[in-house]
């Protein structure tokens, strides 16, 4: 198989990888990727303390409700004639009425320490926010700058695409389908010589002589570890 052609393709396709990686490696390309993901945990913490403050509240007015069941009963006692109890009656009173302080006391520290934890989610929702906000501003001036590399980059882009259509055309359909599923893959460059009648041009790996064999007879076979097409350059 001759593959002239298909190392003139990839040779002008060298120039469009260039480009390629240079919009890929983009100092804002990096930095939008880094605040994206700044944003989506910010989004999912801010979820997440949603679902803790509804708990939180609910838990709140549950006690609210116990506070007030007791507060009521104190209220009775308060109001209540002692006057004509036995002295038992009223020792079972006063029982019962330090059960219901000290209840009225312990869920009155309930509700100041479930406040205190409301404010801390709080808080802590609004620095998340506050964190999201900023990434989602920061993020749309990175994308800015990010359409403003493409458009410098696309008429280039736009040129050698082009010319690699054309030349398509002299290329073995086969091995050219082939050569831009690898190309997909971010394999590049696709196609390398075999280097001292053993070795892969790229990834260094040694081949079996069946391997070799079989370049001589088709004229490129494939890499098992690289996974590149590898060709027996002419003398």
């Amino acid at each position: 198989m001759n593959i002239e052609n298909l190392l003139k393709y990839q040779k002008l396709d060298e120039e469009l990888y260039r480009v390629e990686q240079k919009l890929v490696n983009s100092p804002y390309k990096k930095k939008a990727t880094e605040l994206a993901n700044i944003a989506k945990k910010s989004q999912t913490k801010s979820t997440e303390l949603e679902t803790e403050a509804e708990k939180l509240i609910s838990e709140i007015e549950d006690l609210k409700q116990k506070f007030s069941i007791n507060k009521a009963k104190m209220d009775e006692m308060l109001n209540c004639d002692i006057s004509s109890l036995t002295l038992d009656d009223i020792e079972k009173f006063n029982v019962l009425k330090a059960k219901i302080i000290s209840n009225l006391n312990i869920l009155e520290k309930m509700l100041q320490k479930s406040a205190e934890n409301i404010n801390l989610i709080l808080a802590d929702f609004n620095r998340t926010i506050k964190t999201f906000n900023e990434a989602k501003s920061q993020y749309s001036n990175c994308k800015q700058k990010i359409d403003e590399e493409s458009k410098i980059y696309e008429p280039e882009k736009n040129r050698i695409s082009k010319e690699l259509k054309s030349l398509e055309k002299d290329v073995d359909v086969t091995l050219m389908n082939e050569y831009k599923k690898k190309r997909q893959d971010n394999i590049f460059p696709v196609i390398v010589p075999l280097e001292n009648g053993t070795f892969c041009g790229r990834c260094r790996m040694e081949l079996p002589k069946v391997a070799i064999s079989r370049i001589k007879d088709t004229g490129v076979i494939t890499c098992e570890h690289c996974k590149r097409f590898i060709y027996m350059p002419t003398k």
